[in-house]
């Protein structure tokens, strides 16, 4: 029995070493990156008797990487390489290893890392992400000094060529960029025939649907939006002025068909534009974005909420957030701040509600959390909404997510909150602060926390400035759109100044900042190794104290 005891655990013990490796390799599979690390762990010891070491190691090295722990991810990878020199996949650990020194901020040993593979398979990739990392530099000192340490990298010579054209050049550097142009092949074209030097003023083209074709009064009511928008861009054209920033701003009645925005677009004038904000409507989207890819020019999407609008199109951006930005910023908000990760998440049974409920469940659910009921909503249907909240279960809940404007939900909510779970967290959209059947009392009694995507502290002194400059040049107040205007042409008018037209390749390496009106303003998600997105990532969530909003996730 003792020799046939001896002789099993051997066996027993790799089995072991099996199922705990092919637990973490599901673990990781799921996103659970901190469970994943934590089962792999006991498998990276290397032994004798232990098969599965470096594929551990790697794998505890990527979810690590993953879960933003790169001290973690670094030292397990110098372990594999000291540990395992054999491996066959040490390329794919090496170029593991750069990416985490790419996250570090430490370029020159990235660089160093990739440059030391040889495998063709990786080859590719291995430039792609050395652009990717390259574009995120915004101190052109940094780029300066890697291009000294690696002259004969492309990649490195690419992105410097890239930064200049994009805003950095000086009359200096004519030379530098020739050499680059020279050694590595580049297009002429595109780097030395109409060098990016800063120009005096720089060409916005504002597409918006004024309708001037139609009755004035009936065009004035139906696009007030549009004329605000464009009022607002106008006050922003003024206060970069003062600042040395020659904005030349020309307007254009794009309506609301496509045949009309075609028209614009395919005018002579247009391909020699800095930047376009517009068309404003989702039927124009393809038209535009065919136009910013031929052209290679910025276009704005001013109001739409819309990721489809944008697609994956470099050159294409929506100045507001995405609903599923707001969505999945609203559930990381309630992730981290609400003690019990368990959510109760309700909405309304139409296109847009259910959208945003899902994407608020995902990124719940992805970043650790429990949904305990998610039920669909029909307000309509005052009675069987009554039933529906009135069988909640509200014990061993985080918060509650609420995801429609309409009365009866928000008056349904209300009330049973009030009733059985006062303290309990309730997210919901902004839009409820204007239901005439709740009162603001109600609201701050309770844990309200409100999704407020285009929030303005109306008693900031910057709005309160606006305010007055506006009705004494419009004889009526601003409107929402009307600050929205002004931010956005004061934001991106200022990116051409920074960057020049080329700004797109800069935005990765901005992060969020505050702007005039807007808590904050960003293409870059903090929460995703701030990867560049196509829409603004910050979302204010506000809650009302002693009445009076306030933001409760300030940028800085």
């Amino acid at each position: 029995m003792l020799l046939l005891t001896a002789l099993a655990m051997p066996a027993q013990a790799q089995q072991d070493y099996s199922t705990t490796y092919s637990n973490g390799k599901v673990l990781l599979g799921q996103e659970r990156y901190d469970k994943a690390m934590a089962e792999l762990l006991p498998v990276t010891q290397a032994g004798p008797k232990n098969p599965y070491a470096p594929e551990a190691s790697y794998l505890y090295a990527l979810a690590a990487l993953k879960a933003d722990k790169l001290p973690e991810a670094y030292r397990m990878l110098q372990q594999l390489k000291s540990q395992h020199p054999g491996w066959p996949n040490q390329p794919e650990a090496g170029y593991l290893l750069a990416n985490v020194l790419f996250e570090q901020d430490n370029y020159e040993q990235a660089l160093a890392e990739l440059n030391t593979i040889r495998s063709p398979k990786l080859q590719a990739d291995a430039e792609g992400m050395k652009r990717h990392y390259l574009n995120r530099i915004t101190e052109r000192g940094t780029l300066e000094r890697l291009l000294q340490q690696h002259p004969d990298d492309r990649a490195v010579a690419q992105t410097f060529a890239d930064k200049l054209v994009a805003g950095w050049y000086r009359p200096e550097d004519r030379a530098t960029l020739e050499s680059i142009v020279s050694k590595h092949r580049l297009d002429r074209n595109r780097y030395l025939s109409a060098i990016a030097m800063r120009k005096q003023a720089y060409h916005v083209a504002a597409l918006m649907p004024f309708q001037l074709n139609q009755d004035l009064g009936q065009a004035a009511r139906k696009n007030q939006f549009a004329t605000d928008l464009y009022a607002g861009m106008k006050m922003a054209q003024d206060s970069l002025k003062r600042q040395g920033i020659n904005i030349n701003l020309y307007a254009y009645d794009a309506g609301t068909d496509t045949t009309a925005v075609k028209r614009i677009l395919d005018t002579p004038e247009l391909k020699q534009m800095d930047l376009v904000i517009g068309p404003v409507y989702k039927s124009a989207a393809k038209i535009a974005a065919r136009f910013a890819a031929e052209h290679n020019v910025n276009v704005i999407n001013p109001l739409s909420q819309d990721l489809e609008v944008v697609a994956d199109n470099a050159n294409m951006f929506l100045f507001e957030s995405s609903l599923a930005t707001q969505a999945r910023q609203a559930a990381t908000y309630a992730y981290h701040t609400f003690p019990i990760k368990t959510a109760l998440i309700l909405f309304e049974n139409n296109k847009d509600d259910i959208a945003f409920a899902q994407h608020y469940r995902e990124q719940f659910l992805k970043l650790g959390g429990k949904v305990s009921t998610y039920r669909k909503l029909s307000s309509a249907q005052t009675t069987a909404t009554a039933a529906i909240f009135k069988d909640l279960k509200l014990s061993d809940v985080g918060h509650i997510a609420v995801f429609s404007d309409q009365m009866t939900a928000a008056v349904n909510t209300v009330s049973t909150l009030q009733a059985r779970a006062a303290s309990l967290p309730l997210i919901t959209y902004e839009k409820w602060l204007g239901i005439g059947q709740i009162t603001l009392r109600q609201l701050d009694d309770l844990e309200v926390y409100f999704v407020s995507p285009k929030y303005v502290d109306q008693l900031s002194p910057a709005a309160k400035h606006f305010r007055q400059k506006y009705m004494s040049r419009y004889n009526m107040p601003p409107s929402q759109y009307a600050y929205a205007g002004f931010e956005m042409m004061f934001y991106f008018g200022t990116l051409l100044h920074n960057y020049g037209p080329r700004f797109n390749l800069t935005l990765g390496g901005n992060g969020l900042k505050p702007g005039v009106f807007y808590q904050g303003l960003g293409y870059t998600d903090p929460n995703s190794g701030s990867e560049l997105r196509h829409d603004n990532q910050y979302i204010p969530i506000t809650k009302l104290e002693n009445q009076q909003l306030m933001v409760v996730n300030p940028v800085f």
